[in-house]
């Protein structure tokens, strides 16, 4: 631990997302660590701010004031970890800024630039998956959707925004509809940089449509960039709200943990990393998407006996492994809900 005054972790863009503030508060004073918890946020009425140890409103990640606001605090506060959850953030640290932020001694839970361009661009993610032999269903650009229709005659097909977070676009069509719903999807696609696009049909990728069940998986990865993969936790995605898992149900990891360790090899992830299977005709689970970051569904886990703040805290400290925190309880039901926070008197 380098920093005299303890430990401190930075949670970026940490918005509504309250719970990975008192998590990691509660996962420091647990484990006997001196130290804090920070929320980074551009808008000050952010419940995060009020909840954490300290609130900094920072520039918005696409501000062209970020970059160097966050490097000055850094450098001045000298933070051990620095976690974003947002997607768009996660492009821009990868860009060159947690490289940056790395060489001052923070450890920063985010991809180098070539890995994230592969989780972030869709149509490039399904190719390099494909490369390593990893299951993921057939994609195409939406300016393909011919030859995706003769491809796939008779079946039906998901489209969605090619640079989008979680369920950005996202249409449900048959051969017939196809096209339709690839115009419809492109009219709200954005960019790399969550820009607004102009690059219309091939703004969306068309894959073909899983019929099984679908699962959120976090994959725990060392902190020190090697992408060796220490731990995992699975549930079932029981019922979805908004594009959000809504209710799930843990399951045991045990099928899903040598793509998980594959992709530790092709992505190298510092830290949590949340990928989403489904399942195919026979019942074989494909990736679907990869988010590097703590996923919306890891609380499901959490709630079910897994601790990942808890082990991550540890391993900044220098503490003995504690694999027993990312056990967890298989078959535990969880609802997603909504709370409210007080922000100033």
């Amino acid at each position: 631990m380098k920093n005299s005054n303890g430990l401190t972790v930075v949670i970026a863009s940490a918005a509504h997302r309250a719970h990975y503030v008192e998590w990691f508060k509660t996962a420091l004073q647990t484990e006997g660590i001196h130290g804090e918890v920070i929320a980074f946020e551009y808008r000050d009425t952010a419940p995060t701010l009020s909840l954490a140890d300290r609130g900094v409103v920072m520039p918005a990640y696409n501000s062209p004031e970020y970059r160097e606001e966050v490097l000055n605090w850094v450098r001045r506060e000298s933070p051990d970890l620095f976690v974003s959850v947002n997607d768009y953030e996660l492009q821009v640290l990868a860009g060159g800024l947690a490289e940056e932020l790395r060489r001052g001694g923070c450890t920063v839970a985010a991809l180098d630039a070539d890995a994230q361009n592969i989780v972030l661009d869709k149509h490039l993610m399904a190719a390099r998956l494909r490369d390593r032999g990893l299951p993921t269903p057939a994609t195409w650009l939406g300016s393909e959707a011919d030859m995706a229709q003769a491809t796939n005659s008779g079946g039906s097909f998901i489209v969605k925004h090619r640079f989008g977070s979680g369920s950005d676009g996202l249409r449900i069509a048959t051969g017939e509809t196809l096209q339709e719903m690839v115009i419809e999807s492109a009219k709200t696609a954005r960019d790399a940089g969550g820009r607004p696009t102009t690059h219309g049909e091939d703004a969306v990728i068309v894959q073909t449509h899983l019929p099984g069940t679908e699962f959120g998986v976090d994959g725990v990865f060392a902190l020190d960039g090697t992408g060796r993969l220490n731990g995992a936790l699975a549930r079932r995605k029981d019922r979805m709200r908004g594009g959000d898992t809504d209710v799930a149900t843990t399951v045991a990891a045990k099928g899903f943990t040598q793509a998980l360790a594959e992709l530790g090899d092709l992505l190298k992830p510092v830290g949590p990393i949340d990928v989403d299977f489904k399942e195919d005709t026979e019942g074989s689970p494909q990736i679907i998407d990869i988010n590097p970051r703590f996923g919306g569904g890891y609380p499901f886990c959490h709630l079910a006996g897994a601790n990942v703040p808890a082990y991550l805290v540890r391993e900044l400290a220098g503490l003995a492994d504690a694999p027993s925190l990312l056990d967890y309880e298989v078959g535990v039901t969880t609802a997603r809900r909504d709370e409210f926070s007080v922000l100033r008197r």
